[in-house]
């Protein structure tokens, strides 16, 4: 049995908390990898050694673009592409990436429809629309052209691509009936779906879309306008900063919600003429229905986020994914396979906290196997129990394993680099066990590399925030 594919997510590479971002003390970008990162494609590469070159996944955000500037982002991927394929060493992945875009990322998907959209005017064609979504299964159609035109910047690849994806991508093998689906996992979260909850709350039908289309229809739009480019939005996203230290804070986030609504609010009336206390409908004008999805996003959306450090997921996350994975899911998959597959694995990201499981889900044969991977980003000043990060591994047989890199120290020690499946019988579990004790000595480095890491972060966050702290008390004298 061989590895076919890796499956990285939560990179968000440019972003100064993470820990794949290598940066100056000054602050700037640096060139070349991070220690972490170059410790963690020597675990890697050790453990893949006796294996053909797998497939390298991207499962979203691994582009800071919500938070941090093009520039930045595009200047940290670089430092990916040297650690995964240096111009003096072999290559660790395949040359062919599909990346799946996320919410963070979502311009990227954005971009692409474009650029599908203007190839098909170029055709001699006339779409009706752009592509709101891709096809989970086969090869993706569209290329990252951002990604893509960052490679150039590296001779030696000039035979690489990124195909990109959204919302899902997957594999499936008819014989043996199994099939692997990945997303990054905004759409499990209310919070991105702000835009069809206002739509049910204005009484037009289901909150939850039964379809991927109208899904990305209603809720893309927004996720794009307010988390997925506000690193290139100048002073305002400065001001945004890291959303979730704004979080772990009532009073941080209720402030940060209203200065939202304010923003859209007067943009509307000062730039486009439109009174935002023009009614809607059953009395309720625009400027309530602003305040009231800000307030569900931005706002009610972080206290759940604070609630959520102690647990990998609460009753309402297990309710989102169960109707994700039995209803949009599996009507694209009875589209795209005429049948359900038999045995289905799902793969996520997006809530930072790395897991493995089994979920019965109705309209299954038999249990779904559950994946998260984590994330790379510190979203406290030191990590929280269920916090950390995996790297998820596809064999040629469809079977998945969790590579657990690293979650928070217990008593200052760091857990070793392990291997764990979900429940049900996985061979490629057992093999990539063993691969990972032959390269321990390596995976030892990478988890003395990234404790030191964390413990810099978490010094660093704690004077910022005394430092904050000072200042307000300063101010209130005044």
């Amino acid at each position: 049995m061989s590895i076919r594919h890796v499956v990285l997510s939560d990179l968000h590479l440019g972003a100064r908390d993470s820990l794949l971002t290598h940066v100056h003390g000054s602050g700037a970008i640096a060139d070349g990898p991070s220690e972490v990162l170059a410790s963690f494609a020597n675990g890697l590469r050790e453990t893949l050694a006796d294996q053909e070159k797998p497939r390298l996944v991207l499962l979203g955000d691994a582009l800071d673009l919500g938070l941090s500037p093009f520039g930045d982002v595009s200047k940290s991927f670089l430092q990916l592409l040297d650690a995964f394929y240096p111009a003096n060493g072999p290559d660790l992945f395949d040359r062919e990436i599909i990346y799946i875009a996320g919410n963070h990322d979502h311009h990227l998907w954005r971009i692409a429809q474009d650029n599908g959209f203007l190839s098909a005017l170029q055709n001699g064609e006339i779409p009706g629309d752009l592509d709101a979504v891709s096809t989970i299964f086969g090869t993706p159609s569209h290329r990252c052209r951002l990604m893509e035109s960052l490679i150039t910047h590296r001779p030696h690849l000039r035979d690489a691509s990124v195909k990109i994806a959204y919302p899902n991508w997957g594999l499936s093998d008819r014989g043996t009936g199994r099939a692997i689906v990945m997303h990054h996992g905004h759409y499990l979260d209310g919070m991105y779906r702000a835009l069809s909850n206002m739509r049910a709350f204005l009484g037009d039908g289901e909150a939850r879309p039964a379809t991927m289309r109208q899904l990305e229809q209603e809720n893309g739009p927004w996720i794009d306008f307010l988390w997925s480019d506000l690193g290139s939005a100048g002073e305002i996203g400065s001001e945004a900063g890291s959303l979730y230290e704004v979080m772990l804070s009532a009073g941080a986030s209720h402030d940060f919600a209203e200065g939202i609504a304010r923003r859209i609010t007067g943009g509307l009336h000062s730039k486009l003429g439109i009174n935002p206390k023009m009614p809607l409908k059953y009395g309720v004008t625009l400027d309530n229905l602003i305040r009231a999805g800000v307030d569900l996003t931005a706002g009610r959306a972080a206290e759940r986020q604070r609630d959520g450090y102690g647990h990998v997921l609460g009753e309402a996350e297990i309710e989102d994914l169960g109707w994700y994975l039995g209803t949009p899911l599996a009507n694209e998959m009875r589209q795209e396979l005429a049948d359900m597959p038999h045995e289905l694995s799902f793969i996520f990201g997006h809530t930072h906290k790395p897991f493995q499981d089994e979920l019965l889900v109705d309209g299954y044969d038999v249990p779904v196997g559950v994946f998260n991977t984590g994330g790379w980003v510190l979203d406290e000043p030191t990590l929280m129990p269920v916090q950390g990060c995996a790297a998820m591994l596809v064999s040629d047989e469809l079977e998945v394993a969790s590579l657990r890199l690293f979650n928070d120290p217990t008593d200052g020690v760091m857990a070793p680099v392990r291997v764990e499946g979900s429940g049900r019988t996985n061979h490629l579990a057992d093999d990539a066990a063993e691969a990972v004790e032959r390269a321990s000595a390596h995976w030892s480095d990478f988890s003395r590399i990234v404790h030191a890491r964390i413990g810099q972060e978490a010094d660093k966050r704690v004077h910022q925030m005394l430092e904050r702290s000072d200042a307000d008390l300063r101010e209130a004298a005044e």
